[in-house]
């Protein structure tokens, strides 16, 4: 199995097409059959079923994919760290980023970067746990700067704790409930919640908690994926959320209170996240190093 076999099988995977995939290797359909049958051979296994309109992985096939994708990444980790020594270029950062990193810590480091690297050219994408580690699993992004994935889901990527806060009930600070103590999960039941998409963890480890106490998980008058959406709800309503301390000391947030309720606040950590084995370009170092002294900094939460 060589790395040319290995990009063959990863294109007519992604494609799920072989005349497609050939096509966009610019090589013919004969040799990239013959390539494909020549790794089935040498590993003794069938990795594509063949249909009517194109290829489906087997079993085996789905397993051999994520070796794959990973040893893609390693490669293209490789080229660009050697033609960043060869050079002395900074390149293009791609950093992945949760809700409250967007609005908080994330600009401050940019900003800092800016000031004291002005080569370096940034991307920033935005977005909630799960979407944004497949899309680091998948080489799209340098880093992750989010809620640290749990460690049974570490097994591809390696972790750099920067802090720790709690994830709580939020409101405006002016609501019935704020000022309360100890405050019961059935008393919020009579709130509307304005919350995140149920598909992410946050929503996923809210529901848990009501069911744990036996307690059916609040129906969500609104789901959104924008925290300044969420956070105007809130301001102008008496709606609930379950979200991070760390969003009161945003500028959008600052009239926000967390309540005194013990049964629904959940302590985190958060940090960066890279590909196991990966490599952070001197770029990226700079950007993990100004987080890391940014967040060293703050007063724990």
């Amino acid at each position: 199995m060589d790395l040319r076999q290995l990009e063959y099988f990863l294109r007519v995977a992604q494609r799920c097409n072989i005349s497609l995939a050939a096509a966009e290797l610019n090589i013919t359909q004969p040799t990239l059959t013959k390539s494909i049958k020549l790794l089935e051979d040498e590993l003794g296994v069938k990795l594509f079923e063949r249909l009517p309109r194109g290829v489906a992985l087997t079993d085996v096939g789905l397993r051999l994919l994520r070796h794959a994708e990973a040893v893609h990444v390693q490669v293209r980790d490789a080229s660009q760290e050697i033609a960043s020594l060869r050079s002395g270029t900074f390149g293009t950062v791609t950093i992945g980023a949760g809700p409250a990193w967007l609005r908080r810590n994330l600009p401050l480091a940019v900003a800092d970067v800016m000031k004291h690297h002005p080569g370096i050219q940034l991307r920033v994408e935005g977005g909630f746990d799960e979407a944004l580690f497949r899309a680091l699993r998948d080489g799209e992004l340098d880093f992750v700067v989010a809620e640290l994935p749990s460690p049974e889901d570490r097994r591809d990527v390696e972790v750099t704790p920067l802090t720790s806060d709690n994830l709580g009930v939020v409101c405006r600070a002016g609501h019935p409930l704020a000022g309360r103590r100890r405050i019961p999960m059935r008393d919020m039941l009579a709130f509307p919640w304005v919350m995140p998409p149920r598909t992410t963890r946050a929503h996923r480890r809210f529901d848990a908690l009501f069911v744990t106490h036996d307690l059916p998980p609040p129906t969500s008058c609104v789901e959104t994926g924008s925290l300044a959406f969420l956070i105007n709800v809130l301001l102008h309503s008496d709606a609930l959320t379950f979200t991070v301390s760390k969003t009161l000391v945003t500028r959008e947030g600052k009239d926000l209170v967390m309540l005194d309720a013990p049964d629904l606040t959940v302590r985190r950590e958060a940090g960066i996240v890279i590909r196991r084995g990966g490599w952070l370009s001197p770029a990226a170092q700079h950007v993990a190093d100004a987080l890391k002294a940014i967040c060293d900094a703050e007063p724990e939460n």
